[in-house]
Formats: structure tokens, sequence, C-alpha cells
């Protein structure tokens, strides 16, 4: 009996929201209890409070965890050392040291937000759908999507650089290229371990995080809302002005196929695809090929995604009506201004700070050194 009147009473809840919803989609009247803006309050804080979790992780870990490798194991007194030179074996416990700060950031802030959303995403009343699982599914125009994908970044590199250049013409401000990548592995243990931290491991665990708990956690209350809030804070977790360009654009692009798939396959082989893109350009350029042979391998790659991306742009423009976003049947209003006042809440805006004084780095201490010089 008692479980009956459970379901009656879910069933009655869900036919309400579901009415609610056709009246917001009429746009009649709009309607959001107090409990609604508790609960959206506490979802922000509870996000931007992850996203500084694991910022501050990847922070103060990495000289930890290094130390505690090469000194309190005392892996530079072991034979392991002599089948490498200084410089490769240093890289590889580099790439040690950040798989399992990975791990640790990861699995902590994962653990994080699945314990303080399980009763404020789960709860609704209702049956989600049309949320975002981890079920493999691929839109139907997988391989032009990827094309776009990787477009897209290499369009956000080229903004970014033209960032670049308007500082250095404006403010006479240059950026500090010792950020940039200078060193490959040259063995293959060591390729192999660095293929695995910069291509498998950020494709799966950014894009469960981001993309799964952090786009279902928003998505009630907009699906423009929650592409635009995840990107953001995607963009910003990279820490670097270069690097925030090209991960908020991956982000809109990312989070939008998930939502219209309602899978994560489709990001998480996005991301693996941009980041093994990055590895072999970085092979390429630690070869001994000629900055010619560099140039015309890069340039047939812009080439081939570009004139895939446009002709299936061309054939989408007569869709327009199949890229619409549905937005969900727990939809939930919030007003704008509450959802802009609490996406800047006292988390976030640690976080923010806290990121754009690194970012900054990438031309401060440039230009802090260059006057000292003078």
């Amino acid at each position: 009996m008692g479980d009956k009147l459970n379901n009656l009473q879910k069933r009655i809840i869900d036919m309400d929201r579901a009415y609610k919803y056709q009246e917001n989609q009429n746009n009649r009247w709009i309607y959001s209890a107090k409990s609604d803006r508790s609960k959206f309050i506490s979802i922000m804080y509870i996000l931007s409070l992850a996203v500084l979790l694991e910022y501050l992780v990847f922070e103060a870990a990495p000289d930890f965890i290094y130390r505690f490798l090469v000194y309190d194991l005392g892996v530079f007194q072991s034979d392991f050392t002599y089948l490498f030179t200084p410089d490769e074996f240093n890289y590889i416990i580099y790439n040690i040291a950040t798989i399992l700060l990975t791990l640790i950031a990861s699995s902590v802030t994962v653990a994080f937000l699945l314990f303080c959303l399980r009763n404020l995403v789960s709860a609704q009343g209702v049956v989600v759908r049309d949320k975002v699982t981890y079920r493999f599914k691929l839109p139907k125009a997988a391989l032009p999507l990827l094309s776009v994908g990787l477009c897209i970044i290499q369009v956000s590199i080229i903004s970014s650089e033209f960032f670049n250049h308007l500082l250095n013409i404006l403010f006479n401000i240059t950026r500090d290229t010792s950020f940039d990548f200078l060193y490959f592995p040259e063995t293959v243990f060591g390729i192999v371990l660095y293929f695995i931290t910069i291509v498998i491991m950020p494709a799966f665990i950014e894009e469960f995080i981001f993309r799964y708990i952090m786009l279902n956690a928003l998505k009630k209350y907009g699906n423009v809302f929650a592409i635009i809030t995840t990107s953001v804070l995607f963009g910003f977790l990279h820490a670097r002005t270069s690097a925030f360009f090209y991960a908020t654009a991956i982000g809109f692009f990312s989070a939008y196929i998930a939502i219209k798939t309602r899978s994560i396959w489709f990001s998480v082989i996005l991301h693996a695809l941009v980041n093994a893109t990055s590895f072999t350009f970085q092979y390429f350029a630690f070869q001994s090929f000629p900055d010619e042979t560099y140039n015309l391998i890069y340039y047939i790659f812009m080439a081939v995604i570009s004139v895939i991306s446009l002709i299936y742009m061309i054939v989408i423009i007569n869709k327009r009506k199949e890229l619409k976003l549905s937005e969900p049947q727990n939809y939930t209003h919030i007003e704008n201004k509450r959802k802009l006042i609490y996406f800047f809440n006292i988390a976030s805006i640690i976080f923010f700070i806290l990121v754009i004084l690194k970012s900054a780095e990438e031309y401060g201490l440039a230009n802090i050194a260059h006057n000292i010089n003078m």
C-alpha cells in the first residue's frame, strides 16, 4: 500500500512539473518555488567549490608528490635511473607524478560532487528522461563533427595568438614562452607514459566531471545556462590564458553535443582526439624535420579539417530546426539575475582570482625580468 501511494505521489509531482514546463514553453507564466531557488544556490556553491578544490590540489600537490617519488622513495638511487638520460628520467618522474596527481585530484573532486549533489539532483520527484549518460552513443555525423571540433580548436589557438600579438602592440606585454612545451620523451616507455598523461586521462576524467556530473546538475535550469557555466569553469580550470580560449570553446561544443546525444562519449572521443593531435604535432616538432616539412604537414591538416567542416556547415544550414535543444522535462525556472549572482559566489570568485593571478604569470614574469635587466 505504501509503495503504491509513493508511486502515485511521484506521478502527481511529475504531471505537475510537466504542466508547469508546458506553460513555460507557451510563455504564459513562469513559476519557481523557494525550495527550487535554494537548491539552485546550493548546487552553484558545490560546483564552484569543486573546481576550486581541484585547482588547489593541482597547485599544491605537485612538489609534494615529486619529492615523495624522488627523495622519500629514493628512486634516484635505483638501477632504474641508468636506463634513461637525466632529462628523460626527470620527465618520466614528472609524468608519473602528474598521473598520481590527476587521480588524486579527480577522485577527491568526484567524491565531493557525488556526495554533495546526491540529494539535490536525484531527489527531484520526477524521472529525468533526458539526462546525459555514459552509455555509448554517437551523433549520426560523428566524423564531420569531429572535424568541426578540431577546427574550433585551431581557430581558438589562432585567436589566442592574435590576443597575445595585440597585447604586445598596445601595451608592450610579451608572453613568457617558458610556459610552452620544451621537451618530448625519447624512449618508448616515456612516450607511452606521456600519451597516457595528456591524451587518455584528461579525456575520460575531465569529461566525466564536466560533461556528466556538472552538466546534469545544471540542465534543469536551462540547457544554455548549463553549457555556458560548465564551459567557462572548464576553461578557467586550465589556468592559462592561452589555454582558456580553446578549452572554453571546445567546452561549448562538447556540452552541446552531449546534451543533443544524451551521452558523453562523443565528448570523450573529441577530447582525446584534440589532445592526440597536439601530441602528434609536438612529436613532429622535436624530430629533425625542416620547418618547411612541419609547416606543410600542419597546412594539409588545417586544409582537410577546414574543408570537411565547411561542407558540413553548409549541409546543416537547411536543418536549423534540428539544432535546437529542447528543455528537460524537469525544467526549473530561475531568474537570469539570480543565475548571474549565484554564479559569481564566494567560491567561484576566489577560484577566478587565483586562476587570473596564475595566468598573469604567462605575461608578468617575462616583463618583470625584462624590466629588471633594463
